[in-house]
């Protein structure tokens, strides 16, 4: 939950200082991507090398749905940044662009964090 409020946090802020959309986009994965990197103890760790199943197993569903959520919103931010509408190969490149981000990045951020931020308190 605090993921997603960060990113609704995050998205009003770069809404308020009216960012372009490769700044607040970047920022985001980046920080993110960190973060993940850091708390992170192996390479499979950072990038999800492992079945989809035991990552489900080990991220839970509620954990895996704000991640989902909080992607989608970030991208919804940037779509809303710099608007035009979409092509349908757009549209198709942003959707698989979503998945492999989420799967091979962004899925167990949550998980990772926990580490982090418990480790150094």
């Amino acid at each position: 939950m605090y993921l997603f409020l960060f990113t609704l946090i995050y998205c009003v802020l770069t809404q308020i200082f009216n960012l372009s959309y490769e700044i607040s986009f970047g920022v985001y994965l980046i920080g993110l991507g960190l973060i993940k990197g850091l708390s992170s103890g192996e390479i499979k760790d950072i990038f999800n090398f492992k079945k989809t199943r035991d990552v489900y197993k080990e991220n839970r569903f509620i954990d895996s749905l704000m991640e989902l959520l909080s992607l989608i919103l970030i991208f919804i931010n940037t779509y809303i940044i710099d608007y035009e509408p979409f092509s349908p190969f757009e549209f198709v490149y942003t959707f698989i662009l979503i998945v492999l981000l989420y799967r091979f990045l962004f899925w167990g951020i949550i998980r990772e964090s926990k580490k982090w931020f418990h480790k150094e308190s």
